[in-house]
């Protein structure tokens, strides 16, 4: 848990772990015994993740919530694995997933969902890179497999080509201005960053990136925003794209571009909420030691503020006006 809101980060650890029981059950094999064809256990490298609140919001499945979570799974080329999960705070008829083959069948819940891709690879003495491998006498049925190429490969291979990461609404926002102040460090600790194959694991990543997004707006941003505020944002939705892995002793490197509008079609998250700001964070994370890309992020947080506390909401009005908005309609 993070105060008064469900921990993205926690969430992404029980929904990795729900993908590697899948597996294990359509392997007939326990986690331990998954090997490549020289003995080697194999772990899961994640390529890409997306998630999404946009019907309910961490800060609607805070403290006492009790979490249904479903998951299914297919197999790509032997050596990927493409999830697919629901996350609710009341049960869902089973037809719901069992519809899913698909990123676009996601999309179309109205209740909140992730999507993992992920690969099959070997612990190596270094976490520089890393080589994938398919599980040795794995047989999938056809009923677990696909032949097309999932879409978190596809936008993985865009995003690397080109660089360029987005989200709904992101082009309708102003950026946000900051006095050189766009690049903080972070330190790996290996006794909470890592995995059990030795690799900074995957929820880690969406951890660097919010330290990285609270310090911009506290003191990297010309508008400096204050942490009662900052504690109020709540992740809608986040894309995710890994390239590269990093040894415990290395640094991260946290580059922020900010982007801030005044929503118009959702000014009232619920009837005793409203949501003055939403911000969209494109972040990159690089290895200190070579300048590497490790991922690259694109999140989209809404501030969203008791109606109650009038003098947050009046706070946030002050810093629309500074980041020049337009008034609302």
């Amino acid at each position: 848990m993070i105060p008064d809101q469900l921990s993205e980060v926690e969430l992404l650890k029980i929904l990795a772990e729900a993908q590697w029981q899948y597996i294990s059950t359509v392997l007939e094999r326990p986690q331990q015994k998954i090997v490549n064809d020289q003995g080697e256990r194999l772990y899961g490298s994640v390529i890409n993740v997306d998630v999404c609140f946009r019907t309910k919001t961490p800060m609607d499945l805070g403290e006492g919530t009790h979490l249904h979570i479903y998951n299914a799974a297919q197999f790509y080329s032997r050596r990927f694995v493409e999830g697919f999960f629901c996350v609710n705070d009341a049960p869902l008829p089973p037809v719901t997933l069992q519809a899913i083959r698909s990123k676009e069948d996601l999309e179309k819940l109205t209740v909140p969902w992730a999507y993992i891709t992920m690969a099959f690879v070997a612990r190596e003495e270094s976490n520089q890179r890393l080589k994938t491998f398919a599980p040795a006498g794995a047989e999938y049925g056809k009923e677990f497999t696909t032949d097309v190429v999932p879409s978190g490969i596809r936008d993985h291979e865009m995003v690397e080509r080109t660089g360029a990461v987005t989200l709904p609404g992101l082009e309708l926002a102003l950026p946000v201005e900051n006095p050189g102040r766009d690049e903080v460090t972070y330190d790996i600790v290996p006794e909470s960053d890592l995995n059990g194959a030795g690799l900074l694991y995957f929820a880690r990543y969406v951890a660097i990136a919010n330290y990285g997004e609270r310090l911009f707006l506290r003191q990297g941003s010309r508008v400096q925003i204050t942490t009662r505020l900052i504690r109020l944002l709540t992740t809608i939705k986040r894309r995710v794209f890994y390239f590269a892995n990093a040894n415990e002793s290395d640094s991260v490197k946290i580059r922020i571009n900010a982007f801030v509008l005044r929503p118009q079609e959702r000014a009232a998250v619920s009837a005793t909420s409203v949501t003055p700001l939403t911000f969209y964070f494109v972040t990159e994370l690089r290895r200190e030691s070579d300048g590497t890309l490790m991922a690259k992020l694109v999140t989209q947080k809404d501030l969203t503020i008791s109606k109650g506390i009038k003098s947050l909401i009046l706070e946030a009005g002050r810093i629309a006006q500074q980041f020049r908005l337009p008034p609302e309609e």
